[in-house]
């Protein structure tokens, strides 16, 4: 299953393509001459109008200049007034809406308007209960001509008061080099700055992205036959180029010096190359054999890995570990093929079907997110299973599977796990439940829900937002679900401290005790389930009882206001009593007794049974110990809850308690 993205059309054939991941860029070469990129959230706007306005019931607002006219007019939104209850907002032509609820106007931000699933549902503006443009919503619009406006309902009525700001942004897609001689394929330094370029006439080129026109260029090597894709090597100052003729050679080339190395000759027609991490081994796509082949550097061995394939093109690994391979199937296949190398068997499964003609190579932007382009098109595909799995992660340091069925944290089967906490631990507290956002994000999911006992959890919480001019976290922006308790999935292009936050959830509003479902939901843009996990958790925000009585000696207690205990005779036995309990017996507790500066006596352990009522006895000669007569002593009891909200121990329900007193006769 994918959801497709069309982001570029009209070009002069997409051929290699990189992707720069801190700019967010596609970089690509169109064979009719030149280098061009795709932005995949443009991030330079202007502002094409903003202020306020009050919309007249039935008409219609341009967002592009916040004028409002009759129905004969071209607009963007239309304030629709059904009947004298029923009303909404209808977006307008090939213009779209989304509502985002009661939020921050201001967290509304062009790094974030261009993320929301747009939409052509009208939004339910009623005058009853099911209004959901009550005073302070915010929602937003991508018009007709393409921009982006977020609009404010300052004050609802059948005239809606409403405050607007509408952005321009820079094109996605531009061409930043011309001048180009058939160019193929395209790789990028680490760093982002330079590209190499193969032109099919026989260059290899080297160009500064900043100043990317063939005439800027330096070639760095010449007279090869045909050149397509490249492998760059940085550490070693490397580049792989095959050839597309039979026979064609894969050659090493020197960056610094051109000096052209042939590892291996007598390929025919080959298009993709791809190198294994340690390049011992290139892996090459030849159409003159429609298969997919794995050459063994050191001793020139050739074997195919997959073969039948149709016009295969480029390739790419699909992820670091370089164990499955992307391969561009041209038509009349027009998809994208992905070979599992790690298998004994190497296996061939269709990932994308049915792209643009002429697909030549893919971009992997994120796990499951690709960018394929085509002969006239440039498109993004999210590819995920029909249920993704692994996106909501657990409670804190707990992971969900580490979660009893009775409720409790148990990492005590996975001791070397460095996170550890007592075993059968309940939660309490303030819980921070993390999700995988860039992997649900990946998976199709924009939307998702943290639900208890059936109830979705409404919680707000602020969290730090990278700011890209700056590189410093600063930027607060406020988590608020809507009023169905759906919460936005972070788009990765925004780097939120927390990361992995998806709720604080406070867990005193809930009872103390089981909950058979604790349950997060993720959804698409269409609000259909993508991924669904549940697990029980036990809630505990009980305080520990901590209490000492005073000493007694033959029945007599020692005065509360003195700590006075009176002796005649030494062998007579002093009594020391404490009591430690926690309502459901979440606890341990630590009780000790200090003569002068020196450690006496100390025991701790559960607390078992519950309450645990103690009598620690001593006579007074083995209290005194080396003191002749008198000594002064410092009872000090600690009962601890084992109660955690993942990250800790929740200290704020221990309890403590102390007496101090003195022997003497």
């Amino acid at each position: 299953m994918s959801i497709m993205q069309q982001l570029a059309t009209g070009l002069g054939g997409a051929i290699g393509s990189r992707y720069l991941k801190n700019r967010n860029r596609l970089v690509f070469t169109e064979y009719s001459g030149a280098i061009s990129k795709i932005d995949l959230t443009p991030s330079m706007a202007t502002v094409v109008s903003q202020g306020t306005v009050l919309l007249k019931g039935t008409w219609l607002l341009d967002c592009e200049t916040g004028t409002q006219s009759g129905l004969t007019n071209t607009a963007d939104i239309w304030w629709e007034q059904i009947n004298t209850v029923k009303r909404q907002m209808v977006p307008r032509g090939n213009a779209q809406i989304v509502n985002l609820g009661v939020i921050d106007y201001n967290l509304v931000t062009p790094a974030t308007i261009q993320s929301y699933p747009y939409s052509g549902n009208p939004i339910i503006g009623n005058a009853d209960s099911s209004n959901k443009l009550v005073d302070g919503t915010v929602f937003c619009v991508k018009t007709r001509e393409g921009n982006y406006c977020k609009l404010k309902v300052l004050s609802y009525g059948y005239n809606i008061n409403l405050q607007w700001t509408t952005y321009k942004f820079d094109p996605a897609y531009a061409k930043i080099g011309t001048g180009y001689n058939q160019p193929e394929d395209i790789a990028v330094t680490a760093d982002e700055t330079t590209a190499y370029v193969t032109e099919r006439t026989g260059n290899l080129l080297r160009v500064n992205l900043s100043s990317a026109n063939r005439a800027s260029a330096v070639v760095v090597a010449s007279g090869m036959t045909a050149p397509h894709q490249l492998w760059l090597e940085e550490t070693h100052q490397q580049a792989y180029v095959v050839e597309y003729t039979n026979p064609g050679k894969l050659y090493r080339v020197n960056l610094l010096t051109g000096a052209k190395t042939v590892l291996y000759s007598g390929l025919n027609m080959a298009l993709g190359l791809v190198l294994s991490a340690d390049l011992n081994y290139a892996f090459v796509s030849e159409q003159g054999t429609s298969a997919v082949s794995r050459i063994n550097l050191a001793t020139g061995t050739k074997t195919a890995v997959a073969s039948g394939l149709q016009n295969p093109f480029f390739m790419a690994w699909s992820d670091e570990t370089r164990t499955k391979i992307l391969v561009a199937e041209r038509d009349p296949a027009n998809r994208i093929a992905m070979i599992d190398i790690s298998a004994a068997i190497p296996t061939v499964q269709f990932v994308i079907t049915g792209t643009a003609i002429r697909p030549s190579s893919v971009s992997v932007i994120g796990n499951g997110d690709y960018a394929v382009f085509s002969d006239a098109e440039v498109s993004r595909y999210n590819v995920f299973s029909a249920v993704a799995t692994g996106l909501y992660k657990g409670i804190g340091y707990v992971p969900w599977n580490l979660i009893t069925a009775a409720g409790k944290a148990d990492t005590t089967t996975q001791p070397a796990y460095p996170f550890q906490f007592a075993k059968d631990a309940p939660f309490g507290g303030t819980l921070p439940v993390l999700i995988d956002h860039d992997a649900a994000w990946t998976a199709g999911a924009r939307y998702y829900r943290v639900i208890v006992d059936g109830l979705p959890r409404k919680d707000t919480w602020n969290d730090l937002r990278l700011n890209p001019v700056n590189g410093r976290y600063e930027i607060i922006e406020a988590m608020t679900p809507n009023a169905s308790g759906f919460y936005n999935v972070h788009n990765p292009v925004n780097r939120y401290y927390n990361a992995d936050l998806g709720c604080l959830l406070p867990s005193s509003t809930l009872a103390n005790g089981l909950h058979a479902s604790f349950t997060v939901e993720f959804y698409n843009a269409s609000f259909a389930v993508v991924s669904t996990r549940t697990h029980r958790i036990f809630i505990d925000n009980n305080k520990c009882v901590a209490t000492m009585d005073m000493p007694l000696l033959d029945g007599i207690s020692a005065l509360a206001a003195c700590g006075y205990v009176k002796y005649s005779d030494k062998t007579r036995p002093v009594s020391l009593g404490f009591t430690a309990a926690h309502p459901q017996g979440f606890a341990t507790y630590s009780y000790s007794i200090t003569k002068g500066a020196t450690s006496h006596y100390g025991e701790s352990g559960a607390v078992v049974p519950n309450p645990l009522v103690k009598n620690h006895v001593e006579t007074v000669a083995a209290l005194l110990g080396t003191c002749p007569t008198v000594a002064a002593f410092y009872e000090s009891l600690y009962v601890a809850t084992t109660v955690i909200n993942g990250i800790g121990r929740q200290s704020q329900y221990d309890a403590s308690a102390g007496i101090a007193f003195c022997l003497a006769p």
